[in-house]
């Protein structure tokens, strides 16, 4: 057969590298529109009928027919009674070289807001391997987690038929499902002493996205914010990507210095703190200071977003009393989240926002996202109600509180003291062990990973202060064997790279 321009164009585009495991139909409609966006057919230019077009595909003329249906019904191409099918003359010479464009668009800048270059250089701070090694920071014991438990409560959500089942299939308030809400409010205020009620609460995707809606809702670019030094990246990553002016307030063991920062940053819009458990050196806000901030809110106009992300896991005493309790549900935004309690591939948090500002917090919800999956809300909602979640804390806090013994005495049996000094705190999933001054702990870290050991730097943690060089090290999701053996391989780490 004499092949046309036309048809030996199409043929070429079908056989391109790679079309084989295209499912013929898509093969067909991609080969005409490449042609045609590509301008290897001009616009009104006639092509192959669908017979023609078979045979020299060599494929059957059903699958042409349906790919010319697809074309048609884009307005690629268009059928004149009596004469045949054409590239559409509605294209009036617009099929740019769109796959050609594509690869040219590559070498040139593109335009976009400039906040999006804030978000490219803060989202590397956290990201983590999908690997699990010790010593990861932040990992609950996934291991330890009641599956068949979860599963059962899962299936007797579904089992029914009636307008509860049906419902979790369909959409939630924005703020989140109403049992869940009235559930967090009962745990809130009996365990850390939150003063709300349930049209306070707004459920999010995750802490992070909580910290991104508060400080996008309560500052401008360009206002002042104090954050912990050393202090959680999540913090500061959400800070950074709205165009806040970080002011670095130091910490010490009473937590955040609110002297040291009403001097440093006597213009401050916002604090965010973690006051309960302070990430990543695990103090606990002194009485004092938790006064301080709350009367520096008052008196300045200014608001407070609380970090509750672990409190759960104090090893000594009671959780302390949240700072959103004794501020009344004023001034202070107070987040918590099921990722550690639970675990973290839910992604589900919640805010507990004071009531001036719950419509705004509700609205910005809507925008982001219109809210979190309603069945994964349910069964949280009677995880909690059946009595499960606080069993399953009390059983975690056990677990954990051993577990960082296990770490603290391997670490001494297996480290020399002038390598490293573990610090085993109060609260908190991961210790703090201090290695000798001068020590660039960012280069143990890399030289650990090569040992298949994840250790995070503390000088990775703070923004301006010099601190003395330590490791922080996971102990939540590992065994004792494991413990042991990340112990073994860290001391040859230590070994090598400290003599």
């Amino acid at each position: 057969m004499r092949l046309t321009r036309v048809n030996s164009g199409l043929l070429d585009h079908f056989n391109q590298p790679g079309g084989q495991n295209i499912p013929l139909q898509k093969r067909v409609y991609d080969t005409i529109a490449r042609a045609i966006l590509t301008r290897s057919v001009g616009t009104g230019e006639r092509l192959p009928s669908s017979r023609e077009l078979a045979k020299i595909l060599g494929i059957g003329r059903n699958t042409v027919i349906t790919a010319f249906e697809q074309l048609h019904a884009e307005g690629f191409i268009e059928t004149r009674h009596g004469s045949g099918t054409y590239v559409s003359a509605r294209l009036n010479g617009n099929s740019k070289n769109y796959f050609g464009a594509a690869r040219e668009d590559g070498s040139r800048a593109v335009r976009l807001a400039a906040r999006a270059s804030r978000y490219a250089s803060v989202a590397a701070s956290l990201r983590s391997p999908q690997k699990l090694t010790a010593f990861r920071i932040n990992m609950p014991a996934l291991d330890e987690f009641p599956i068949s438990l979860w599963n059962r409560l899962g299936k007797s959500l579904l089992t029914g038929r009636g307008p509860e089942s049906v419902g979790l299939l369909g959409e939630a308030e924005p703020a989140g499902y109403t049992p869940l809400r009235e559930a967090i409010v009962s745990y809130l205020s009996i365990h850390r002493g939150v003063v709300c009620e349930p049209d306070q609460v707004v459920i999010v995707a995750g802490a992070q996205q909580g910290l991104d809606l508060s400080i996008r809702l309560l500052i401008d670019p360009g206002d002042v914010v104090w954050c912990e030094d050393p202090g959680f990246p999540g913090s500061v990553a959400a800070l950074r990507a709205g165009g806040a002016e970080i002011g670095a307030v130091p910490v010490d063991k009473e937590g955040m210095d609110v002297e040291a920062a009403k001097r440093m940053f006597p213009s401050a819009r916002l604090a965010v703190i973690c006051p309960s458990s302070q990430f990543p050196l695990g103090y606990t806000m002194s009485l004092n200071r938790r006064l301080a901030i709350l009367e520096w809110a008052r008196r300045n106009d200014s608001w407070i977003v609380e970090d509750d992300y672990d409190s759960e896991f104090r090893y000594s005493g009671r959780p302390v009393r949240s700072l959103q309790g004794m501020d009344g549900g004023n001034r202070v935004v107070y987040i918590g989240t099921f990722s550690k309690v639970l675990f973290p591939g839910l992604r589900l948090a919640y805010l507990v926002v004071p009531r001036s500002v719950v419509t705004l917090f509700v609205n910005a919800r809507i925008v982001a996202g219109r809210q979190s999956p309603t069945f994964e809300q349910a069964l949280v909602q009677r995880f909690m109600t059946s009595g499960h979640l606080a069993r399953h804390i009390a059983r975690m806090r056990r677990i954990y509180s051993r577990r960082q013994q296990v770490l603290a005495e391997a670490l001494r049996a297996t480290i020399p003291g002038n390598h490293l000094q573990p610090s085993p705190g109060d609260t908190g999933l991961q210790l703090v062990a201090y290695l000798p001054r001068n020590t660039d702990d960012v280069a143990i870290s890399l030289a650990a990973k090569q040992a298949d050991l994840e250790v995070t730097p503390l000088s990775r943690m703070t923004l301006r202060r010099k601190i003395q060089p330590a490791l922080l090290l996971g102990f939540g999701s590992f065994s004792d064997r494991q413990i042991w053996a990340g112990s073994k391989r860290l001391a040859r780490v230590l070994s090598e790279q400290l003599g």
